[in-house]
């Protein structure tokens, strides 16, 4: 049995591929291509609590739990941005 913290951290993972990937212009990859460069778009906690429902606080911490793991996570103060997905 799948508890809520699960099927919410499913759900934000998801959210949150699915965002950086509209981002980058709708790749269908996971990474942009070699050479992308400056151009990779970061998503925004904001976008991600918005898309999700959820309070800016949870994703916040979900972010910071998720860097270096699953994501590439970007501070600025209390802000929080997907600048990558491992």
């Amino acid at each position: 049995m799948t508890s809520d913290l699960e099927a919410t951290t499913d759900d934000l993972q998801h959210t949150i591929r699915e965002l950086w990937q509209q981002a980058q212009g709708g790749a269908g990859e996971l990474a942009p291509p070699e050479g992308f460069g400056q151009s990779v778009t970061s998503v925004r906690d904001t976008e991600i609590a918005e898309a999700t429902g959820l309070e800016l606080d949870p994703v916040r911490e979900y972010l910071d739990n998720a860097d270096g793991t699953l994501l590439v996570v970007g501070r600025d103060g209390d802000t929080r941005t997907v600048k990558a997905l491992l």
